[in-house]
């Protein structure tokens, strides 16, 4: 069954996806801008845990080759 026909055997009234993409307020822009600010944090700490990991393995070999 397509949508269509769903929709008249249930009888129900499909209504439009709103655009989520549409911004109509100050207030919805800054909640998108903050999004944007934790999805940028999110990543520079994924990066600066990924270099202090590779920090800590090299100093780790150094050590033990040392030893």
């Amino acid at each position: 069954m397509n949508e269509e026909q769903l929709s008249l055997v249930l009888g129900t009234i499909s209504e439009p996806v709103r655009n989520a993409y549409k911004l109509t307020s100050r207030k919805e822009i800054e909640e998108i801008q903050r999004m944007i600010r934790i999805f940028h944090i999110n990543e520079e700490q994924k990066i600066k845990h990924k270099l202090l990991s590779i920090k800590n393995l090299a100093t780790m070999k150094v050590v033990y080759s040392n030893n």
